[in-house]
């Protein structure tokens, strides 16, 4: 939740479309990792499987909206959300405004740039966030008082080989 939280503090900041589709992008992505299954980590839903949970209607609905733009518009190639043409010479493209000297295409995407609405989604990453702060410190202390004296640590095994590059 860090990474989509600074993310979007980076989106705010940002003065161009491009940054802000990036930041935005990288947002959503973050936001929606842990609801996915990954190499030796389960999703989240595994620890709250009725996840979104809140009672605030709204905040379950941009859960829903993250995981939408993550599964149909970000995180994979998709026809949703973009538009094609075919132009012919002296066609002014849709999509940047530029009269076509030949034969050419343009394409427009679907894009996530009024900070309104960014800020809007941003609510549940900071609503999640304080959540899994506060489970796993319970958790951590529950575990590390039964099992660590004062001042130690202990490395948890994951079960799997550190990353590594696909031959």
């Amino acid at each position: 939740m860090k990474f989509a939280s600074d993310a979007f503090q980076r989106f705010m900041k940002a003065n161009d479309d491009d940054a802000r589709h990036h930041f935005f992008l990288s947002m959503v992505i973050a936001y929606d990792r842990p609801f996915t299954e990954n190499h030796g980590i389960g999703s989240l839903r595994c620890e709250y499987p009725s996840f979104p949970d809140f009672p605030d209607a709204d905040m379950n609905l941009r859960h829903q909206r993250m995981m939408d733009l993550r599964n149909k518009l970000l995180g994979h190639s998709s026809i949703e959300g973009i538009k094609v043409w075919l132009l012919a010479p002296g066609a002014v493209s849709p999509a940047s405004g530029d009269t076509a000297v030949g034969y050419g295409y343009a394409v427009a995407k679907l894009g996530f740039t009024e900070t309104k609405f960014v800020s809007w989604l941003h609510d549940i990453i900071e609503l999640l966030a304080n959540r899994l702060d506060a489970d796993i410190g319970m958790v951590a202390k529950e575990i590390g008082s039964n099992y660590l004296k004062s001042g130690e640590m202990h490395l948890l095994d994951t079960g799997k080989k550190p990353f590594e590059w696909t031959k």
